[in-house]
């Protein structure tokens, strides 16, 4: 095997077709990611595009005249090749999609394309909380990703389908069914607003000769009959996305910035005339005092303060190297550390709550807790 060879058969599969002359390296093609900008409403919007790759999205962008625009990629030549599409009109900068080092409150979209399908949950998690960072309050999100369906697609045939993805395309790409892309959205604090389901048409004749036209197909083609390895690979990738099509659809999601103001009733002088106010409704709590004495053993000490509307609110104290090893709770919770230091994981992603940091989780995730050092920390059990 020559170099050449050895170096098309580990590219990523969308640089591989890149390499090959294939400019739309969206599962949905050019309708699906117009479809997102369409219901995003990029005029007069600062729009903030994560990893841009060859510039396609950002000249789309640009044509529907926001007020700004911003590409963030973490590959150099990507960043040299949108600065140039968005010359004058933007600007791109290299950075991760979990850490773009933008502002709070800079953006009023972020559209991320066959971006986060490439993610496991880790890197889906650490995402999706950059992106709400840094969108302003009822700001929009815009995704364009590969989907499984249907949602009861059965666990077995979604990792099936996994495993086979990322052989052909060298990288672990893990997408999710419809229900499962809401969900994960709804958990970071986004209101589902619009979405899409479409064929997942990368390589299906159809959707390229729309998406490149026939003299791009022909420069695709002829590029690959010249490359024997790179040609193998397509035809690699083009039988798995055959033999899963019936699972295999692209998906458009625009969703909303949840806006908690709304939630707020601020009152007027009449209403504070009519309403009355109980005092007595009022519960108060020191949870560093009320906490419970550090007891010996493995596990912290345990005192319930209160059983509430809506809430049971629990005082733990541990002692540096105590734990609570993996359990899971049968609503959600919200976690607060108020003194110390401890360490909150679930599944590979570990969190260090220290004074001043909140946690939150969906009930019945499996979850462990342990104690770097004399630590007291609030469990509010969401009921």
């Amino acid at each position: 095997m020559t170099a050449r060879d050895r170096d098309f058969d580990k590219l990523q599969g969308h640089w591989l077709l890149a390499r090959l002359g294939k400019k739309v390296l969206r599962p949905g093609g050019r309708k699906m990611t117009e479809w997102i900008l369409d219901q995003s409403r990029l005029t007069d919007a600062r729009v903030v595009e994560l990893a841009p790759g060859l510039g396609i999205t950002a000249a789309e962008i640009l044509k529907r005249l926001p007020s700004g625009y911003v590409g963030v990629d973490e590959d150099e030549a990507a960043v040299q090749t949108t600065a140039k599409v968005v010359s004058g009109q933007g600007r791109v900068v290299k950075g991760k999609a979990q850490s773009t080092g933008l502002d709070d409150d800079s953006a009023d979209v972020v559209i991320g394309e066959a971006m986060l399908t490439m993610q496991g949950d880790k890197g889906k998690n650490a995402i999706l909380d950059e992106v709400r960072r840094i969108l302003a309050p009822g700001g929009r999100y815009a995704i364009h990703e590969l989907a499984l369906t249907p949602d009861d697609l059965p666990t077995s045939t979604k990792d099936e389908i996994r495993v086979a993805m990322s052989k052909a395309i060298r990288v672990n790409a893990r997408p999710l069914t419809p229900a499962e892309w809401r969900q994960l959205l709804e958990d970071h604090g986004f209101e589902v607003e619009q979405v899409r389901i479409g064929e997942m048409g990368l390589l299906k004749p159809s959707q390229m000769l729309e998406d490149e036209g026939p003299a791009g197909v022909a420069r695709i083609v002829v590029n690959a009959i010249r490359q024997p390895a790179a040609r193998r690979r397509v035809l690699s990738m083009r039988n798995t996305f055959a033999k899963h099509d019936d699972s295999l659809a692209s998906i458009g999601i625009v969703a909303r910035v949840r806006d908690t103001r709304g939630e707020i009733e601020f009152l007027d002088e009449e209403q504070k005339a009519d309403l009355a106010a109980d005092p007595d409704a009022l519960s108060f709590h020191d949870v560093i005092a009320a906490a419970p004495s550090p007891v010996d053993g493995d596990g912290p000490a345990v005192q319930r303060l209160q059983t509430a509307d809506g809430v049971n609110l629990i005082a733990m104290r541990f002692r540096a190297g105590q734990s609570l090893p993996d359990h899971r709770a049968a609503h959600p919770i919200l976690v607060q550390c108020m003194e110390g230091r401890v360490r909150f994981s679930v599944g590979d992603r570990t969190e260090t709550l220290t004074p001043g940091r909140v946690a939150h989780l969906p009930s019945m995730v499996p979850h462990r807790v342990d104690a770097d050092e004399d630590s007291v920390f609030l469990l509010s059990m969401l009921t």
